[in-house]
């Protein structure tokens, strides 16, 4: 398995990519499969949307430059996709591009004896969130409360 400093360096190098191309990385994952290292990139335009093609593409390059600079040692398997529509909402942006929406939030630790909440996005600064629940009880929660966060799908 890849080390942090190692992860670091290939995220670095996908985010080059991506940015003047229009797309962000999501998310970057590394596990180990009965086929070996497997790298997992979740993508999305900067707007939202990716094709199928984009992804390819994508791949491609991602998988060139990771050979080209010797990023990793071992033999890995890339794989390149979108993050689907219950995308997950890792960076500020991610939470600002969804105000007004419902989302599902797991928690580190309980909250008034909740693992996990749901609500409308109302509010968003540097700190955390607010959402309100269906019981209409708005909640603050720090970034650093959160576990994983993603959009509810209606």
């Amino acid at each position: 398995m890849p080390g942090r400093d190692t992860l670091n360096l290939i995220e670095e190098n996908v985010k080059n990519i991506l940015s003047p191309l229009g797309f962000e990385l999501v998310e970057l994952k590394s596990m180990k499969s009965d086929r070996g290292l497997v790298l997992r990139l979740l993508i999305d335009r900067t707007e939202g949307g990716i094709t199928l093609g984009e992804c390819s593409q994508l791949n491609r390059q991602i998988g060139q430059v990771i050979d080209e600079k010797n990023l990793l040692s071992d033999r890995y398997i890339l794989e390149v996709s979108s993050p689907g529509l219950d995308r997950p909402l890792v960076e500020p942006r991610d939470f600002r591009r969804n105000l007004d929406k419902i989302i599902h939030i797991f928690l580190r630790e309980a909250k008034n004896g909740k693992l996990e909440l749901e609500g409308k996005l109302i509010k968003l600064d540097t700190e955390g969130i607010s959402i309100v629940d269906d019981k209409n009880q708005e909640q603050s929660v720090y970034f650093k409360e959160i576990v994983k966060a993603k959009k509810v799908i209606l």
